[in-house]
């Protein structure tokens, strides 16, 4: 049970900020989805706000257990971790050409977004216990970690969530103290790789995506529409936008997947630059507050995780904003809290449960 003293360190404007962007989120899903194949303006809706209401129960549970509990049962939830994601591979429900979800007792679950969370919460615990990563052996260990996940999350295809795990692991390593000489030498490493990378790890989609980013123009009917679409949506909506509900490009459904992975062009169509930079504002605080709370942590284990939240969120949102607009290359990454669908942000809400519960934690009760 958890001590009511705890609650004195409850970070509300945490809390707050991820409960306003989800909420956020809903309306411009409601609004983006008014015209969808079921007929049903308040299809999508009715049912993000459900994965609301339930995101909102995992916190709680999440926040009654001290996360020190998860240390030794760091491997039970690494392996189930893996083993969903190999369910997938074996059971897989396939959609666009992906086999990334499994139907379970009617429930489409994918695991990947669920390993994000698992490999934040084994990969701190892991790092902690290497202690200052001051040799090349301790970073192959920490990258062996979440290589098996990253091997079996690219398979499906998925390159964007692999990504996500190198982004927390480098985040992760340079707060537990990465010398300079081993930066220097992963960083070697990986320019060398990227021919093989290029030529023998991608498929041929995901090489054209690459090539589309650099010139839509390439394929504007095809590979290039998707982007082109979204740059016309979020420029159309210049500095105050054209109103909630009032976007002819998601409205007259211009603008594909409006409402998941393209849903901040929605937010630039409809609320322009102002709204878009408000929301962006948000996104930069609640990452500010898991930085804050890594800062204050009492612990190896609660910093970790709490960077590790951070990067996971500020990495997801730079990737799908940068590729709405066309700085970045397109990914099937959601943003945060805001993209249609159950997995996504029930992984990222226990995700804040967890830096929430690292605050609640940090000092120890005098009185």
């Amino acid at each position: 049970m958890i001590d009511k003293r705890l609650f004195r360190s409850f970070d509300w404007l945490l809390y707050l900020a991820y409960l306003g962007v989800s909420l956020f989120g809903a309306l411009v899903i409601w609004s983006a989805s008014q015209n969808n194949e079921f007929g049903d303006p308040f299809f999508f809706v009715t049912r993000q706000l459900q994965w609301v209401l339930v995101g909102q129960v995992l916190l709680i549970i999440v926040l009654f257990f001290d996360y020190q509990l998860l240390v030794p049962i760091k491997w039970p939830i690494y392996l189930l971790s893996v083993a969903l994601l190999v369910l997938v591979l074996a059971v897989g429900v396939e959609r666009g050409g992906a086999v990334r979800w499994i139907n379970i007792a009617g429930f489409v679950l994918q695991p990947s977004e669920f390993a994000k969370l698992a490999i934040v919460t084994t990969l701190a615990i892991t790092v902690e216990q290497l202690g200052r990563i001051d040799s090349l052996w301790k970073v192959v260990l920490a990258f062996l970690h979440i290589g098996i996940p990253m091997a079996l999350i690219a398979i499906q295809p998925d390159l964007g969530t692999s990504l996500v795990f190198l982004g927390i692991l480098a985040a992760v390593l340079y707060v537990a103290g990465i010398t300079r000489q081993l930066i220097a030498t992963v960083a070697v490493s990986g320019v060398l790789s990227a021919p093989l990378i290029w030529f023998y790890g991608l498929r041929d989609y995901q090489r054209t995506r690459l090539l589309i980013f650099w010139d839509p123009s390439l394929d504007r009917v095809g590979a290039g529409y998707n982007l082109m679409q979204s740059i016309i949506a979020v420029g159309s909506g210049m500095f105050m936008g054209r109103g909630f509900g009032q976007g002819p490009q998601s409205r007259n459904n211009f603008l594909p997947e409006q409402h998941t992975d393209f849903i901040f062009s929605v937010v630039g169509e409809e609320f322009g630059f102002l709204g878009s930079v408000a929301l962006l504002a948000v996104f930069f605080f609640i990452i500010y507050r898991c930085l804050q709370t890594a800062a204050v942590a009492k612990d190896h284990v609660g910093r970790y995780l709490a960077v590790g939240v951070a990067t996971w969120i500020a990495f997801q949102v730079v990737v799908n904003v940068g590729m709405t607009m066309g700085v970045m290359p397109v990914t099937g990454l959601p943003l945060p809290f805001m993209t249609y669908g159950g997995s996504s942000y029930l992984a990222l809400t226990m995700g804040v449960g967890l830096v929430l519960n690292v605050h609640l934690r940090h000092r120890k009760i005098l009185f």
